[in-house]
């Protein structure tokens, strides 16, 4: 029904679809308010625009993940509003996501780098599902292109798994990091309240992350990351004679009362790199952490628990790493001892 208004306008009101609530519309004619109601209407079966959605998701998410993801979605986020952002969330399909994924890939990103552009899309049009602008999520059908590169976190080499322990005078982190399977942020935070001595028992708790250069404390992201690490008798021994008060930090420059900046923590591995040798990271310890436990035979679960994984497919990954090795060293003997290489008599 239209009503006059005192100011000469005609109003009109009508169910929005989406949210259930009265949307109303003016005009100085009926045609006009029709001409409004129709291409409101025509939006809302679209739904919204996809830079409007992917707005709102951001604010959002921006509180909820953790500060190295936001850095990886950032760029993502931008290439996908560049690619979907006029166009209205109900007009994006399946496929022309997958043709936006092979577009990246052709760019010569990773595997990981791509399913990141995807995951983003998807949470971006989850929440129009959410929202009621769409009945479904397009980017559920999705494709990732085949036969992107895979990248491998190798362990560190032998080399550098040597120089951390003949430099531990030097900086004991990266000895520290090869002996727990520790992650970067997981060792900066670490207190000496968190090791205990007389169990052998390291108990992770929280991690650092850094805001520009600032290190801030959060808790684990997931359950898992929640853990007891075994304390292993050639770290125990190095870290006896340090122990400082239980609020203190073990990695610190100032006298325990905050870990690391992020440029403490770079000038520091700069100068232990320059003084030993050592190129790898504390990424590539901790999967020669990893590695060496598989190798060893500990049980999966127990390994899994360990590492802090959620997933048990990522330790049966590294399972699987430690039995092709094997494999190769098993060929490799068994061809030189090919009854074909013997010699005649």
């Amino acid at each position: 029904m239209i009503k006059k208004r005192k100011d000469g306008r005609l109003c009109r009101n009508i169910i929005n679809p989406i949210t259930g609530k009265r949307k109303y519309f003016y005009g100085y004619s009926e045609r006009e308010i029709n001409r409004k109601i129709l291409e409101f209407t025509t939006t809302c079966q679209k739904g919204r625009l996809f830079s409007e959605v992917a707005d709102e998701w951001w604010t959002e998410a921006y509180e909820q993940i953790s500060p190295n993801t936001v850095n990886g979605y950032k760029v993502a986020l931008r290439r996908a509003v560049d690619e979907f952002g006029q166009k209205h969330v109900g007009e994006i399909t399946p496929h022309t996501i997958t043709v936006w994924l092979r577009k990246i890939a052709k760019q010569g990103f990773a595997q990981k780098t791509v399913k990141n552009h995807k995951i983003v899309v998807s949470r971006i049009l989850q929440t129009a599902v959410m929202d009621g602008d769409i009945d479904f999520n397009p980017a559920h059908q999705a494709e990732i292109p085949r036969g992107l590169t895979v990248s491998k976190r190798l362990p560190a080499t032998h080399a550098d798994e040597q120089c951390t322990v003949l430099g531990t005078e030097i900086w004991l982190l990266p000895f520290f990091a090869l002996m727990t399977g520790l992650r970067k942020g997981e060792l900066l935070a670490l207190q000496w309240q968190d090791i205990d001595f007389e169990n052998n028992i390291i108990s992770v708790t929280k991690s650092v992350y850094f805001l520009g250069n600032a290190p801030k404390i959060k808790k684990p992201k997931t359950d898992a990351g929640t853990r007891d690490v075994i304390l292993l008798s050639d770290l125990k021994e190095k870290l006896v004679d340090l122990k400082g008060d239980n609020m203190q930090y073990i990695f610190s420059l100032n006298g325990g009362k905050s870990p690391l900046t992020e440029s403490q923590y770079d000038k520091l591995m700069r100068e232990y790199k320059e003084k030993t040798g050592f190129s790898a990271t504390a990424q590539r310890l901790r999967k020669s952490f990893a590695t060496a436990a598989a190798a060893s035979g500990i049980d999966k679960k127990v390994l899994q628990s360990v590492m802090g994984h959620t997933d048990i497919s990522t330790t049966l990954a590294i399972y699987a790493s430690v039995h092709q090795v094997a494999f190769d060293n098993a060929r490799d003997k068994l061809e030189a001892i090919s009854p074909a290489k013997a010699k005649k008599i």
